[in-house]
Protein backbone atom coordinates (compact mmCIF):
# COMPACT_ATOMS: atom_id res chain seq x y z
CA UNK A 1 0.00 0.00 0.00
CA UNK A 2 1.80 3.21 -1.34
CA UNK A 3 1.89 6.15 1.74
CA UNK A 4 -0.02 9.18 0.64
CA UNK A 5 1.03 12.70 0.10
CA UNK A 6 0.40 14.02 3.69
CA UNK A 7 3.36 11.98 5.06
CA UNK A 8 5.92 12.66 1.64
CA UNK A 9 4.97 16.41 3.28
CA UNK A 10 5.33 15.35 6.54
CA UNK A 11 9.16 14.51 4.83
CA UNK A 12 9.81 17.75 3.09
CA UNK A 13 8.66 19.68 6.55
CA UNK A 14 11.35 17.25 8.16
CA UNK A 15 14.29 18.12 5.68
CA UNK A 16 13.35 21.46 6.18
CA UNK A 17 13.91 21.37 9.65
CA UNK A 18 17.51 19.89 9.47
CA UNK A 19 18.85 22.66 7.14
CA UNK A 20 17.04 25.34 9.40
CA UNK A 21 19.10 23.37 12.24
CA UNK A 22 22.54 22.86 10.10
CA UNK A 23 22.04 19.38 10.22
CA UNK A 24 22.97 16.85 7.14
CA UNK A 25 21.14 13.97 8.54
CA UNK A 26 18.24 12.64 11.08
CA UNK A 27 18.22 9.43 13.02
CA UNK A 28 14.51 8.93 13.92
CA UNK A 29 14.04 6.17 16.24
CA UNK A 30 11.29 6.93 18.69
CA UNK A 31 8.24 4.66 17.50
CA UNK A 32 5.57 7.33 17.45
CA UNK A 33 8.09 9.37 15.64
CA UNK A 34 9.31 7.00 12.72
CA UNK A 35 5.38 5.89 12.27
CA UNK A 36 4.40 9.59 11.79
CA UNK A 37 7.14 10.00 9.48
CA UNK A 38 7.04 6.37 7.26
CA UNK A 39 3.23 4.85 8.07
CA UNK A 40 4.60 1.90 9.74
CA UNK A 41 3.10 0.81 12.64
CA UNK A 42 5.89 1.43 15.14
CA UNK A 43 3.94 2.74 17.76
CA UNK A 44 2.74 -0.70 18.22
CA UNK A 45 2.37 -2.53 21.85
CA UNK A 46 5.64 -3.45 22.48
CA UNK A 47 6.98 -0.78 20.61
CA UNK A 48 8.77 -2.24 16.85
CA UNK A 49 12.49 -1.63 16.94
CA UNK A 50 12.96 0.61 14.02
CA UNK A 51 14.88 4.03 12.70
CA UNK A 52 14.70 6.49 10.07
CA UNK A 53 17.64 7.86 8.77
CA UNK A 54 16.73 10.95 6.29
CA UNK A 55 19.07 13.88 5.08
CA UNK A 56 18.88 17.08 3.48
CA UNK A 57 20.60 15.01 0.12
CA UNK A 58 17.47 12.86 -0.26
CA UNK A 59 18.21 9.50 1.67
CA UNK A 60 15.40 8.02 2.87
CA UNK A 61 15.95 4.84 4.46
CA UNK A 62 14.24 2.87 6.73
CA UNK A 63 16.00 -0.05 9.66
CA UNK A 64 13.50 -2.88 10.32
CA UNK A 65 14.31 -6.53 12.24
CA UNK A 66 13.91 -9.02 9.92
CA UNK A 67 10.32 -10.01 11.29
CA UNK A 68 9.02 -6.58 10.20
CA UNK A 69 10.53 -6.61 6.98
CA UNK A 70 7.72 -7.83 4.68
CA UNK A 71 5.33 -5.63 6.94
CA UNK A 72 7.48 -2.25 6.32
CA UNK A 73 7.79 -3.37 2.34
CA UNK A 74 4.12 -3.16 2.10
CA UNK A 75 2.74 -0.16 3.93
CA UNK A 76 6.04 2.27 3.35
CA UNK A 77 6.12 4.67 0.53
CA UNK A 78 8.74 3.62 -2.26
CA UNK A 79 10.35 6.74 -1.50
CA UNK A 80 11.80 5.03 1.56
CA UNK A 81 14.09 2.30 1.23
CA UNK A 82 13.40 -0.34 3.50
CA UNK A 83 16.24 -2.44 4.27
CA UNK A 84 16.75 -4.94 7.07
CA UNK A 85 18.73 -4.36 10.54
CA UNK A 86 21.36 -7.35 10.08
CA UNK A 87 23.63 -5.46 12.38
CA UNK A 88 24.28 -3.11 14.94
CA UNK A 89 22.52 0.25 14.57
CA UNK A 90 25.78 1.96 14.78
CA UNK A 91 27.39 -0.10 12.03
CA UNK A 92 24.33 0.58 10.37
CA UNK A 93 24.33 4.29 10.58
CA UNK A 94 27.85 4.69 9.49
CA UNK A 95 27.19 2.76 6.43
CA UNK A 96 24.50 4.94 5.24
CA UNK A 97 26.09 8.03 6.06
CA UNK A 98 27.55 8.38 2.70
CA UNK A 99 29.05 12.07 3.39
CA UNK A 100 30.37 14.48 6.01
CA UNK A 101 27.96 16.70 8.10
CA UNK A 102 26.10 16.55 11.45
CA UNK A 103 24.06 13.80 12.48
CA UNK A 104 20.58 14.63 14.44
CA UNK A 105 19.70 11.92 16.85
CA UNK A 106 16.92 11.74 19.67
CA UNK A 107 18.70 11.30 22.96
CA UNK A 108 15.95 11.10 25.03
CA UNK A 109 15.04 7.93 23.42
CA UNK A 110 18.42 6.25 22.83
CA UNK A 111 20.27 4.07 24.79
CA UNK A 112 23.48 5.24 26.51
CA UNK A 113 25.40 2.77 25.26
CA UNK A 114 24.07 3.45 21.74
CA UNK A 115 24.84 7.03 21.76
CA UNK A 116 28.34 6.27 22.95
CA UNK A 117 28.81 3.64 20.29
CA UNK A 118 27.82 6.60 17.82
CA UNK A 119 30.00 8.76 19.06
CA UNK A 120 33.23 6.70 18.51
CA UNK A 121 32.27 5.56 14.93
CA UNK A 122 31.47 9.43 13.53
CA UNK A 123 32.95 11.43 16.01
CA UNK A 124 31.34 12.77 18.86
CA UNK A 125 31.44 16.29 17.16
CA UNK A 126 29.16 15.47 14.30
CA UNK A 127 26.40 14.48 17.08
CA UNK A 128 23.93 16.67 17.56
CA UNK A 129 20.37 16.17 20.06
CA UNK A 130 17.45 16.48 18.18
CA UNK A 131 15.05 15.17 20.75
CA UNK A 132 11.72 17.07 20.23
CA UNK A 133 12.24 17.80 16.67
CA UNK A 134 9.58 15.56 14.87
CA UNK A 135 7.02 16.11 18.27
CA UNK A 136 7.12 19.51 16.99
CA UNK A 137 5.84 18.79 13.43
CA UNK A 138 3.76 16.30 15.05
CA UNK A 139 1.70 19.10 16.97
CA UNK A 140 -0.74 20.39 14.70
CA UNK A 141 -2.68 17.77 13.26
CA UNK A 142 -3.59 17.49 9.59
CA UNK A 143 -7.37 16.66 8.14
CA UNK A 144 -6.15 13.05 7.82
CA UNK A 145 -5.23 13.15 11.85
CA UNK A 146 -7.60 14.66 12.89
CA UNK A 147 -10.01 12.31 11.00
CA UNK A 148 -8.52 9.28 13.05
CA UNK A 149 -8.83 11.03 16.28
CA UNK A 150 -12.46 11.54 15.68
CA UNK A 151 -13.06 7.88 14.67
CA UNK A 152 -11.52 6.50 17.82
CA UNK A 153 -13.46 9.35 19.92
CA UNK A 154 -16.34 8.02 18.36
CA UNK A 155 -15.29 4.40 19.31
CA UNK A 156 -14.93 5.67 22.47
CA UNK A 157 -18.05 7.03 22.92
CA UNK A 158 -19.73 3.81 22.18
CA UNK A 159 -17.75 1.91 24.56
CA UNK A 160 -18.56 4.40 27.68
CA UNK A 161 -22.46 4.02 26.69
CA UNK A 162 -21.91 0.01 26.69
CA UNK A 163 -19.96 0.74 30.15
CA UNK A 164 -22.26 2.18 31.38
CA UNK A 165 -24.96 -0.46 30.80
CA UNK A 166 -22.85 -2.88 32.55
CA UNK A 167 -22.62 -0.64 35.48
CA UNK A 168 -26.16 -0.28 35.78
CA UNK A 169 -26.48 -4.08 35.75
CA UNK A 170 -24.05 -4.24 38.48
CA UNK A 171 -20.91 -5.63 36.72
CA UNK A 172 -17.44 -5.48 38.34
CA UNK A 173 -14.61 -2.94 37.41
CA UNK A 174 -12.75 -5.44 35.59
CA UNK A 175 -16.08 -6.55 33.51
CA UNK A 176 -16.96 -3.18 32.31
CA UNK A 177 -13.56 -2.69 31.26
CA UNK A 178 -13.55 -5.45 29.26
CA UNK A 179 -17.18 -4.78 27.83
CA UNK A 180 -15.91 -1.02 26.71
CA UNK A 181 -12.48 -2.72 25.25
CA UNK A 182 -14.75 -5.07 22.88
CA UNK A 183 -17.16 -2.34 21.93
CA UNK A 184 -14.76 0.05 21.05
CA UNK A 185 -13.11 -3.21 19.09
CA UNK A 186 -16.59 -3.80 17.48
CA UNK A 187 -17.01 -0.04 16.39
CA UNK A 188 -12.97 -0.03 14.40
CA UNK A 189 -10.77 0.67 17.03
CA UNK A 190 -7.35 -0.95 17.02
CA UNK A 191 -7.08 -1.69 20.65
CA UNK A 192 -6.68 0.40 23.78
CA UNK A 193 -4.26 3.71 24.01
CA UNK A 194 -3.28 3.01 27.47
CA UNK A 195 -4.94 0.86 30.24
CA UNK A 196 -8.90 1.34 30.41
CA UNK A 197 -9.44 2.95 33.99
CA UNK A 198 -13.03 1.91 36.04
CA UNK A 199 -12.85 2.68 39.32
CA UNK A 200 -15.80 2.50 42.06
CA UNK A 201 -16.12 4.22 44.88
CA UNK A 202 -13.82 5.45 47.53
CA UNK A 203 -10.96 3.94 45.09
CA UNK A 204 -12.01 6.33 42.07
CA UNK A 205 -9.89 9.05 44.45
CA UNK A 206 -6.59 7.39 42.84
CA UNK A 207 -6.68 9.01 39.36
CA UNK A 208 -4.44 6.10 37.63
CA UNK A 209 -6.09 3.04 39.57
CA UNK A 210 -6.71 -0.03 36.98
CA UNK A 211 -9.91 -1.68 36.92
CA UNK A 212 -10.25 -4.47 39.52
CA UNK A 213 -12.61 -6.25 41.39
CA UNK A 214 -14.75 -3.07 42.58
CA UNK A 215 -18.49 -2.77 41.94
CA UNK A 216 -20.51 0.54 41.75
CA UNK A 217 -22.40 1.50 44.56
CA UNK A 218 -25.43 3.74 44.50
CA UNK A 219 -24.79 7.72 45.28
CA UNK A 220 -20.86 6.96 45.16
CA UNK A 221 -18.86 8.07 41.86
CA UNK A 222 -17.50 6.05 39.10
CA UNK A 223 -14.53 7.11 37.06
CA UNK A 224 -14.33 5.99 33.73
CA UNK A 225 -11.16 6.53 31.89
CA UNK A 226 -11.03 5.45 28.36
CA UNK A 227 -8.48 5.67 24.99
CA UNK A 228 -8.26 3.55 22.06
CA UNK A 229 -6.39 3.83 18.84
CA UNK A 230 -7.84 3.82 15.34
CA UNK A 231 -4.92 3.83 12.39
CA UNK A 232 -2.35 4.58 15.06
CA UNK A 233 -4.08 8.02 16.46
CA UNK A 234 -5.98 8.17 20.03
CA UNK A 235 -8.99 9.34 22.13
CA UNK A 236 -8.55 9.99 25.19
CA UNK A 237 -12.63 10.46 27.30
CA UNK A 238 -13.63 10.55 31.16
CA UNK A 239 -16.62 10.46 32.65
CA UNK A 240 -18.00 10.49 36.34
CA UNK A 241 -21.04 8.45 36.73
CA UNK A 242 -23.30 8.02 39.47
CA UNK A 243 -26.01 5.80 40.14
CA UNK A 244 -28.76 7.44 42.08
CA UNK A 245 -28.87 11.00 43.91
CA UNK A 246 -25.31 11.72 44.23
CA UNK A 247 -24.03 12.28 47.65
CA UNK A 248 -23.70 16.40 49.26
CA UNK A 249 -19.99 16.51 48.62
CA UNK A 250 -20.08 14.97 45.31
CA UNK A 251 -22.62 16.72 44.15
CA UNK A 252 -20.70 20.06 44.86
CA UNK A 253 -17.55 18.24 43.05
CA UNK A 254 -19.17 16.94 40.18
CA UNK A 255 -20.49 20.96 39.65
CA UNK A 256 -17.06 22.30 40.27
CA UNK A 257 -15.99 20.01 38.02
CA UNK A 258 -17.85 21.28 35.20
CA UNK A 259 -17.24 24.90 35.86
CA UNK A 260 -13.69 24.72 36.09
CA UNK A 261 -14.28 22.69 32.45
CA UNK A 262 -16.27 25.54 31.34
CA UNK A 263 -13.53 28.26 31.93
CA UNK A 264 -10.84 26.79 30.35
CA UNK A 265 -13.12 26.15 27.43
CA UNK A 266 -13.91 29.57 27.37
CA UNK A 267 -9.83 30.28 26.76
CA UNK A 268 -8.88 27.79 24.68
CA UNK A 269 -7.46 28.97 21.76
CA UNK A 270 -4.72 29.20 19.52
CA UNK A 271 -1.59 31.56 20.32
CA UNK A 272 -2.53 31.36 24.25
CA UNK A 273 0.16 29.51 26.75
CA UNK A 274 -1.22 26.51 28.17
CA UNK A 275 -0.76 27.56 31.26
CA UNK A 276 -2.63 30.46 30.97
CA UNK A 277 -5.43 28.11 30.39
CA UNK A 278 -4.63 25.70 33.01
CA UNK A 279 -4.89 28.80 35.50
CA UNK A 280 -8.35 29.78 34.36
CA UNK A 281 -9.76 26.27 35.58
CA UNK A 282 -7.13 25.95 39.00
CA UNK A 283 -8.43 29.39 39.84
CA UNK A 284 -12.67 28.45 39.61
CA UNK A 285 -11.39 25.61 42.02
CA UNK A 286 -9.06 27.74 44.29
CA UNK A 287 -12.37 30.32 44.86
CA UNK A 288 -14.29 27.10 45.78
CA UNK A 289 -11.76 26.18 48.71
CA UNK A 290 -10.97 23.19 46.31
CA UNK A 291 -7.51 23.23 44.59
CA UNK A 292 -5.34 21.34 46.51
CA UNK A 293 -7.89 18.49 45.48
CA UNK A 294 -6.47 19.69 41.23
CA UNK A 295 -3.77 17.17 41.69
CA UNK A 296 -2.84 16.99 38.20
CA UNK A 297 -2.22 19.48 34.71
CA UNK A 298 -5.37 20.39 32.95
CA UNK A 299 -4.66 18.66 29.72
CA UNK A 300 -2.28 17.31 27.40
CA UNK A 301 -1.81 17.10 23.19
CA UNK A 302 -3.15 13.90 21.65
CA UNK A 303 -2.04 12.15 18.52
CA UNK A 304 -0.20 8.74 17.79
CA UNK A 305 0.53 9.31 21.91
CA UNK A 306 -1.63 9.83 24.11
CA UNK A 307 0.06 12.10 25.89
CA UNK A 308 2.45 14.45 23.53
CA UNK A 309 2.47 18.40 23.28
CA UNK A 310 1.32 20.61 23.98
CA UNK A 311 1.30 19.99 27.76
CA UNK A 312 -1.63 22.02 30.08
CA UNK A 313 -0.18 22.92 33.39
CA UNK A 314 0.81 25.33 35.87
CA UNK A 315 3.92 25.87 34.53
CA UNK A 316 3.86 25.30 30.95
CA UNK A 317 5.36 27.41 28.28
CA UNK A 318 3.76 25.74 25.60
CA UNK A 319 2.04 27.95 22.96
CA UNK A 320 -0.79 26.78 21.62
CA UNK A 321 -1.52 25.92 17.89
CA UNK A 322 -4.00 25.95 15.57
CA UNK A 323 -4.56 22.44 14.46
CA UNK A 324 -3.54 20.79 17.79
CA UNK A 325 -5.84 18.47 19.38
CA UNK A 326 -5.82 18.39 23.60
CA UNK A 327 -7.79 17.16 26.23
CA UNK A 328 -9.17 19.19 29.12
CA UNK A 329 -9.46 17.32 31.95
CA UNK A 330 -10.20 19.30 35.27
CA UNK A 331 -10.51 16.61 38.31
CA UNK A 332 -11.21 16.81 42.09
CA UNK A 333 -9.91 13.90 44.51
CA UNK A 334 -11.07 12.97 47.92
CA UNK A 335 -8.91 10.41 49.86
CA UNK A 336 -11.32 7.68 51.42
CA UNK A 337 -14.03 9.51 49.73
CA UNK A 338 -13.47 9.01 45.64
CA UNK A 339 -12.90 11.17 42.86
CA UNK A 340 -14.32 13.27 40.16
CA UNK A 341 -12.52 14.02 36.56
CA UNK A 342 -14.79 14.71 33.33
CA UNK A 343 -12.68 14.71 30.21
CA UNK A 344 -13.02 15.91 26.28
CA UNK A 345 -10.65 15.88 23.10
CA UNK A 346 -10.47 19.52 21.53
CA UNK A 347 -9.64 20.75 17.97
CA UNK A 348 -7.94 23.87 17.85
CA UNK A 349 -9.18 26.21 15.21
CA UNK A 350 -8.91 30.10 14.43
CA UNK A 351 -10.67 31.83 17.33
CA UNK A 352 -11.47 28.91 19.63
CA UNK A 353 -11.52 25.23 19.83
CA UNK A 354 -14.20 22.40 18.47
CA UNK A 355 -15.11 19.78 21.13
CA UNK A 356 -14.75 16.38 19.36
CA UNK A 357 -17.24 14.45 21.59
CA UNK A 358 -21.14 14.14 22.01
CA UNK A 359 -21.57 12.38 25.15
CA UNK A 360 -22.94 13.98 27.71
CA UNK A 361 -20.93 15.21 30.21
CA UNK A 362 -22.74 14.78 33.47
CA UNK A 363 -24.41 10.93 34.07
CA UNK A 364 -26.18 10.78 37.12
CA UNK A 365 -28.60 7.90 36.33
Amino acid sequence: MALSGPRRRRLRRLLQALEDRGLAYILVSTPENVEYLTGFPAASHPPRGCHLIASIEGLKLLLVSRLDLEEAEELVDPCIEVVELKSRLDEAVEKALKSEGRLGVELKYLSHEVVESLQRRLKAERLEDASGLVEELREVKGEEEVELIKRAVKATERAIQRGVEALVDGRSEREVAGVMEAEARMMGADGTAFDTIVSCGSSSSQPHRPAGDGRPVRGEPIVIDVGVKVGGYCSDLSRTIVLGEPKPWLEEAIQAVLEAKRRAEEALRPRVRAGWVDSKARSLLRERGLAKRFIHGLGHGVGLSVHEAPALAPKSRDKLKAGSVVTLEPGLYFKGRGGVRIEDLYLLVEGGALKLSGLEELLVL
